[in-house]
Parts: structure tokens; sequence; C-alpha cells
């Protein structure tokens, strides 16, 4: 594997909707053609069915890369994993397949098992520039942001200094230079000229969420309007989606994220939570529209992504899904308000992840259980 020709994979990270990246070579990936029943009534379910390469790492970097998309990542990350064990078995020291184990490790949230086996790689080969950024990612969703900033420079070590800038600037952002890292990365990508594709939507992702922690939200659209919605990863969607929550224009996220979602193969707990909350502000707000035109008490609540993100989360809790805790600690504060509940999955994502959104969304959790508490006393 050449790690100075990398593209970018996207791998949802569940404690937030920041992009994580590892770094492969290119794969390309041709899809079957589907079966068109005669009859609706005769359609269960559809779904896209990758065809498998001639060779097997190729249509495992395929899966991977593909597994950033909506309705993805669960078929994509469960199929990829099922491949490597016997690829695994057979060639247990093959580092390609190591890392790709390790990015399903990631994915999964085996941050352990995952930074041992990135260890291994970077023992056997130093220069894996892909392994050094999975690392300081790791590093960084669980907190250990010196250990995070010391691997985005062994990146600038391997020659990738647009990629160990950015990966030290996401850092600083963590400790508080926002303000600084915003106007840094800005002037990096304006200097750095033709930039791949996958690698320009991961930094114009980051200038974005660095630009909505500064209450920028104009140029926050302004960095993600550069490339079309419906070929964007999850993460991107999840941070444009909460960009346009925050001003209150919950019937943008409708409009143009809802065909999108439901349009893919299955729905995402972070796009399905973003959904449910861009209708309820939707319906508060025509609720409050009517109130005041007519004086009318009639309902006119449309609950149709709050029921299926209600079934989702049911589901969840079935499997003591923790990969999933953020979105379903933030269900219990502002779908289905319950103090204790959105507390308890609050405390075990940030277990997990201790990123800024992190430590906000266990400070509400807590403020309002207290409040529940003062409430009940009164």
């Amino acid at each position: 594997m050449d790690n100075n020709m990398p593209i970018l994979i996207y791998l949802r990270r569940y404690t937030s909707y920041f992009l994580a990246l590892v770094f492969m070579t290119s794969a390309h990936l041709g899809y079957s053609a589907s079966y068109v029943p005669q009859s609706d009534q005769s359609i269960v379910a559809s779904w896209t069915v990758p065809q498998p390469a001639a060779q097997p790492k190729v249509f495992i970097a395929q899966l991977i890369s593909d597994a950033s998309k909506p309705g993805l990542a669960s078929r994509y990350y469960g199929r990829t994993s099922a491949l490597l064990k016997p690829l695994l078995l057979a060639a247990p020291n093959d580092l390609e397949l190591q890392f790709y184990s390790a990015t399903v490790l990631q994915h999964y949230h085996e941050f352990d098992q995952a930074q041992q086996l990135l260890s291994q790689i970077l023992d056997l080969q130093p220069d894996h520039v892909g392994a050094w950024l999975m690392k300081a990612n790791i590093h960084m969703v669980q907190g250990d942001l010196v250990a995070a900033k010391r691997a985005c420079l062994q990146v600038l070590g391997q020659g990738s200094l647009l990629l160990s800038t950015a990966c030290v600037l996401e850092v600083n952002a963590e400790q508080g230079q926002v303000a600084q890292s915003y106007q840094q990365l800005q002037r990096v990508v304006n200097m750095a000229g033709n930039i791949p594709r996958e690698q320009h939507v991961w930094l114009k992702q980051i200038l974005a969420d660095l630009a909505q922690r500064q209450q920028l939200p104009e140029q926050a659209i302004q960095h993600l309007s550069d490339f079309p919605l419906a070929q964007a990863p999850v993460s991107y969607l999840a941070l444009w989606a909460d960009i346009h929550l925050e001003q209150q224009q919950g019937h943008i996220v409708l409009d143009k994220l809802g065909p999108i979602v439901l349009a893919s193969d299955s729905f995402d707990d972070a796009l399905l939570l973003r959904l449910a909350l861009a209708e309820q502000a939707d319906n508060s707000a025509r609720n409050l529209a009517s109130s005041s035109a007519s004086n009318s008490t009639s309902n006119l609540d449309k609950k149709v992504w709050q029921q299926r993100l209600s079934q989702r989360i049911e589901i969840r809790l079935q499997r003591n899904d923790t990969a999933h805790a953020a979105d379903i600690a933030r269900y219990y504060l502002d779908i289905a308000p319950d103090a204790i509940k959105a507390l308890h999955w609050a405390k075990i994502n940030w277990q997990q992840a201790k990123l800024g959104p992190d430590k906000r969304l266990l400070d509400r959790a807590m403020a309002k259980q207290n409040s529940s508490k003062s409430a009940t006393q009164a």
C-alpha cells in the first residue's frame, strides 16, 4: 500500500459528528444491477448490493469507504468484519489487513484493540500515515490530547504537511485554541491549491465545525456549500443539520436532509435524531403561528421522524448499544425528556469519548438531573 497516495475514508464517530479518518489506496467497485419487482406490493425492502471485486483487499477498502454514506455503515462494516476474519487467519501478519481491522475496531469503539493493532503496524512500518492519523484520532476522542498531537507530528515526519497541520490544529482546537486554529487552517487550505476531493471534504468540515463553535453560522454553512449534500458522508450531513438547527431552521433540515435519508438503504441514528429535532422545532413554530393567528387549539404536530427515532432507540436499548450512547442521551434530553436516562447514557458516552461535544452533553444531562431533583424537592 502506497501511503504517499492516500484517499480519505470517513468513519462515523458516534460520540459526535466529527470526522475520523484513515488513509488507503484507491479502490474501484461496481454495483450489481438490482432486480426490479413488477408490483410495489412485492417489495419488502431494498438496498444497494456491492459486487465483490476480484481482489478481496480492494473490495474491503471500498466497503469501508462507502460505509460513510447514509444508510450503509451498519451493513458494510458488518460485511467487512466477516470478510476480514478468514483473511487474517490465513495471513495474520498482513499489515494492510491489520489496518482494515483497526478501522473496523475504531468504528465499533474498540479503541484499545485498535490502538494495539496500529502500534504493531507502526513498529514494522513507521511511515504508515494512515496508522498515525488513526492513532491521533483515537487519542483525541479519548481525551489524550498530548498523545494525539504527538501522533499528528509523526505524520509531518512522513512529508504530509497539509494533513499533519490540519491534524495538529484540530487537536489545538480541542485544547481551547478555536479561533487561532480556525484562522490558521483557513490560511493553510487557501495556500494548499489543488486538494484531492476527499481531503477537501474533510478540511471543509473541520473549518465548518470551528466556525460553528465561534457562533459564525454563515461562515460555517459556506464551508459546507462546496459539495452536494446527496454525496456527503453522514458526519458532514449531521454537522450541516446541527448548524441549521441552531439557527432555528428546522424546515430546511426537513426539506433537504429528509429526502436524502428516505432514499438511503436504512436510517442512520445521527441523521434520524436531527430530523426528529427539526420536526419537533417545526411543529412548535407552526403551532405558535396557528395559535397567534386564530387562537386555534388544534394539534398540528407531525411526528413521523420522532416516531422513527423512538423505534430505533428502543432497539438500541434492547441491545444495550453503547456505541450510540450520545444519540440516546440526546433523545432523552430533547425528544422524550427523562433526566435519569439522559444522565445514564451521557455518562456511558463520556466513558468512551471526551471531546467538547461529549462534555457539553454530559453537562446538559447533569443540569437536567439537578433541575429535576430541585423540582421534586420543592
